[in-house]
């Protein structure tokens, strides 16, 4: 069984091409991001890089409520639920046109950021009911069934772009002798989306800061040595962990799908220790300023994802003001 990991949501939902019972642009995956960003690089490959300087360091128990330097180029939860409206809106138009009846699902924004999750657990509460185990918010309710499509509105919808920006192999070309969009409308509206700019996605070089900001505060000497402190922490209360994310990763915590006695017992002393010697407030502080110099080093580059992000959702306004 996957160990139980709350993890990271290092990139909020990718507008991509998938075809599911609603029409969903995939959300974010907490351990990740989803679809086709770019992934982690191995801490091996890292290139070495001098210590940025910080200058005070806060006693923060959590940072929910603050924003990441890099987030300027990410896109919001907001955001993408505006860039999934607008699709919304571009797709019911597209299978409407050719005679059948559609209306895209109303979505609602992610109520995650990028910084909710980052150093989980900090949160007594929650781990005084979860431990280590990620809350299940329809525990106790019973699965609604999924909207059906027919199968003319999933031929004219198809399948969307691929990560190439190319549509899915295997998509009609046509229905009842009208021809579609390559792709299907789903991938006509992706176009549409992204027509001045963008990829309908949060751009490779600002999820590879997001995550290269986060590697190399890991490795961070002031960031290890907070990290000692906690560790001495845990051995006080009788429990031998190198790293809060040797913790997190034990492999005791997969073994049942409830959290153990004694891993909310493990996850309370875990919060206690990190709040203790200021885990969280020296963890965001370095990991923003490795996430400042790289932001300086790949400015021309970010500044251009930006500028693609804003041509995104200028479209998108334009579609939701001008509706149906």
């Amino acid at each position: 069984m996957t160990p139980p990991r709350r993890g990271r949501p290092l990139s909020l939902p990718l507008l991509t091409a998938a075809l599911t019972a609603t029409l969903a642009l995939t959300a974010g995956c907490a351990s990740g991001p989803a679809g086709t960003a770019a992934a982690p690089p191995p801490s091996a490959t890292l290139a070495p890089m001098e210590p940025p300087s910080i200058g005070d360091v806060p006693r923060l128990s959590r940072v929910d409520d603050r924003a990441l330097p890099i987030e300027t180029y990410l896109l919001s939860g907001e955001q993408f639920r505006q860039l999934d409206a607008a699709q919304g809106v571009l797709v019911t138009r597209c299978v409407r046109g050719f005679g059948l009846d559609y209306s895209a699902p109303t979505p609602t924004a992610p109520t995650t950021t990028q910084t909710t999750h980052r150093y989980d657990p900090v949160d007594s509460s929650d781990v005084s009911a979860n431990g280590y185990h990620s809350p299940d918010p329809d525990r106790g309710r019973k699965p609604g069934a999924a909207p059906s499509l027919s199968p003319d509105v999933t031929t004219v919808l198809g399948a969307g772009l691929g990560p190439d920006g190319r549509p899915a192999p295997g998509t009609a070309a046509e229905y009842r002798g009208k021809q579609l969009p390559a792709g299907g409308c789903i991938a006509d509206a992706q176009r549409r989306l992204a027509a001045h700019g963008g990829t309908g996605r949060d751009a490779d070089v600002a999820v590879g800061v997001n995550y290269e900001g986060f590697e190399r505060s890991r490795q961070d000497p002031r960031v290890l040595a907070v990290f000692r402190d906690w560790s001495r922490c845990m051995a006080e209360r009788g429990y031998s962990y190198g790293t809060p994310g040797d913790a997190l990763k034990d492999p005791r915590w997969g073994a049942t799908a409830t959290p153990s006695a004694e891993e909310i017992a493990t996850a309370g002393a875990d919060v206690a220790c990190k709040e203790r010697v200021n885990v969280v407030g020296v963890w965001f502080t370095v990991e923003s300023a490795y996430e400042q110099e790289l932001i300086r080093l790949k400015q021309p580059e970010l500044a251009a994802a930006r500028a693609g992000n804003d041509a995104m959702l200028e479209v998108a306004k334009s579609v939701t003001a001008a509706g149906l």
